[in-house]
């Protein structure tokens, strides 16, 4: 018998997804590093964005697309990326669950010119090809 997914909560209704599910805002590794080297680079640039008058040197960025996926969204389009069609069972929500985390970027693409390029098909693709080609993970550190 193939495994079976399983997550918690269908009570949730999360505008304009209202399939029960949580939303989150997922990020393409590769978009996440983009964003730091944004900021990196303006760390060290003159545009001053980092100035603060007491001499600190430091801001926080949301990463982020600016538009959640619910729950169901993700297991769609792993089985899009992967071929295989995964079965799945919702269970209670979890205490704590809230029903939408959405990045709001629009301070990093105003300041860093951070803007999330890569799809959810892209992100899952992305993840099924390491995860094909490394059934282990990193593997051990030695």
């Amino acid at each position: 018998m193939p495994p079976v997914l399983r997550w918690s909560g269908t009570d949730l209704i999360c505008p304009p997804r209202r399939d029960g599910t949580c939303v989150r805002d997922y990020l393409h590794v590769l978009d996440l590093a983009a964003g730091h080297q944004l900021a990196l680079e303006a760390l060290t640039s003159e545009a001053g964005i980092f100035n603060d008058p007491t001499g600190a040197r430091y801001k926080a960025y949301n990463l982020g697309r600016g538009k959640g996926f619910s729950v169901l969204q993700i297991v769609q389009a792993m089985r899009e990326a992967t071929g295989f069609d995964y079965q799945y069972e919702i269970v209670g929500r979890r205490r704590g669950d809230v029903p939408d985390l959405t990045a709001d970027p629009a301070l990093a693409e105003k300041e860093l010119g951070f803007k999330a390029t890569q799809d959810l098909d892209v992100m899952c693709r992305d993840l099924w090809n390491f995860q094909s080609k490394n059934p282990e993970g990193y593997g051990k550190l030695e």
